[in-house]
């Protein structure tokens, strides 16, 4: 295990290292990203000025749902993104030369995300968050701001388990890019909003089947103080176990396609 890490931390180091030397383009690459999510913020603005709640929500508390869960994909891009595009090794044959590496090929194929990649992300996120807990008032406990980061690994880890699960699926079909653009990512848009706004079914599924309202709209109640509103208060405090156990089910998929696999040309 500790072999393990040491090897994933020089691999993606190196790869830290090597996007660093373009430092022009690295800066460059968060400011556009500050800006992208920065318009989506001023889309958040204009829909709360013409409704000034939302299913309940108010642009404080919309703020903190979409930082949330950039925040959640800031983490999920610097360590899993890899995942998204892991079809092209397969395809290619280049997957197959990790095989015969003395370390486990998951830690290889985690390697493959730069750890500086979700900067941008992270950034906005840092800010958004910090604007929202500002304006609305709301009192910043230790506990408050140990769940928030827990809350932010957490739902990094279930953004990632669904990577993780596109990639895996490439073991099986040898395409799976097409099944993160067709699912995961309209799935990621849909909780940048609070989901009690779509029919119920919707909410069972982001829930259950794909877990992403753990990401933000369940612990935002009780970063507000209103895990009282939620039929289950409980679910507000759930977000890290969530995001273990989620990314444990990717892992394990993960593992079942790789035994599967018989090669780039079968």
């Amino acid at each position: 295990m500790l072999h393990a890490l040491r090897v994933y931390f020089r691999l993606s180091m190196a790869l830290a290292r090597a996007q660093m030397q373009y430092r022009f383009n690295f800066i460059v690459q968060i400011i556009s990203m500050v800006i992208t999510y920065g318009g989506q913020f001023l889309i958040l603005r204009w829909l709360t000025l013409r409704f000034p709640r939302v299913a309940g929500w108010d642009l404080q508390g919309m703020i903190l749902l979409y930082a949330l869960a950039i925040a959640a994909w800031g983490v999920a891009v610097s360590l899993f993104f890899h995942f998204h595009r892991f079809e092209e090794e397969v395809r290619q044959g280049t997957f197959d030369r990790v095989l015969v590496r003395p370390v486990h090929p998951f830690v290889t194929a985690l390697a493959g995300s730069s750890p500086v990649g979700g900067a941008g992300q992270l950034v906005f996120a840092a800010g958004a968050i910090t604007w929202a807990v500002g304006v609305s008032g709301l009192t910043v406990t230790p506990l408050k701001l140990l769940y928030l980061v827990a809350t932010g690994l957490g739902g990094g880890l279930i953004f990632g388990g669904a990577l993780v699960m596109c990639g895996a699926l490439a073991f099986f079909t040898r395409r799976s890019i097409t099944f993160y653009w067709t699912l995961v990512f309209p799935a990621r848009q849909l909780v940048h909003y609070p989901i009690n706004i779509y029919h119920q079914t919707l909410q069972a599924i982001l829930t259950v089947g794909v877990p992403f309202a753990f990401v933000n709209y369940y612990p935002a109640h009780a970063l507000l103080d209103q895990a009282g509103r939620l039929p289950l208060p409980v679910l507000a405090w759930a977000t890290p176990l969530v995001g273990v156990l989620f990314f444990y089910l990717a892992y394990l998929f993960w593992i079942t396609g790789l035994r599967r696999y018989s090669g780039a040309g079968s």
